[in-house]
């Protein structure tokens, strides 16, 4: 593994790897940062490719997870002083505000409310490279890059049963409660596996890996090869 393996490949797009990337990133974590942060093999280009997406998303989990402290913390230290530092981020969430209607769970309408639309595309960035990641750290291989790390799931809610499975997987907890993430991976197809990525244990994210089937079927037209 890199540096003691100069041959090392980028998780994310397979070229020579010449640095470290956290997954999740690291700036999700408050001050002290933990000791047991996850880095895998990666290329400068993907390494700060997702600079600018590392921060949105860490507003978005921060301030999605009401009432932990650690979320609390983070917005305080490293959140707020940033917005003050660099109020072009902030200008930009703040073109989200916005008012929804909203309901109990009765269905009885309560008014309306606050609310942030949020920029998916931004967010799946994130969760993109954090699958990558956590499949190479768990597998001791990278996930083909033309593999699929499908659009996320936020905060899903699950039946009894399917409760029951996914509390059965195995917990991978890192840095005290700020992430962590249980995982399911086919044996027999394994570009195929199943990721919840938990955030300050309030937001959760379900997404899945898959082989990238259009360019299965491209593949096996009679000519392409």
């Amino acid at each position: 593994m890199w540096p003691n393996n100069p041959n090392a490949s980028c998780v994310f797009c397979g070229k020579p790897a010449s640095t470290r990337d956290h997954v999740p990133p690291q700036g999700i974590f408050p001050d002290p940062k933990p000791t047991d942060l996850i880095t895998v093999p990666a290329c400068s280009v993907c390494n700060s490719a997702s600079k600018l997406d590392d921060e949105y998303f860490r507003w978005f989990v921060a301030t999605g997870s009401y009432g932990s402290e650690d979320a609390l913390a983070l917005i305080k230290k490293r959140i707020i002083p940033k917005f003050q530092r660099r109020p072009a981020l902030l200008r930009q969430i703040m073109k989200g505000a916005t008012r929804v209607d909203v309901h109990s769970e009765g269905g009885i309408y309560l008014g309306r409310q606050p609310a942030f639309l949020f920029d998916r595309s931004r967010i799946q960035v994130v969760i993109d490279k954090t699958v990558r990641g956590l499949y190479y750290h768990e597998c001791g291989t990278a996930l083909a890059t033309n593999a699929i790390v499908g659009s996320f799931v936020l905060n899903p809610i699950f039946h009894d049963k399917f409760k029951e499975v996914i509390c059965f997987l195995p917990l991978h907890d890192i840095g005290g409660g700020v992430f962590s993430y249980r995982y399911w991976l086919n044996d027999e197809t394994p570009q195929e596996s199943f990721w919840l990525l938990m955030f300050f244990d309030k937001t959760l994210f379900l997404t899945r890996t898959e082989p990238n089937k259009r360019l299965h079927r491209i593949a096996d037209k009679p000519g392409s090869r």
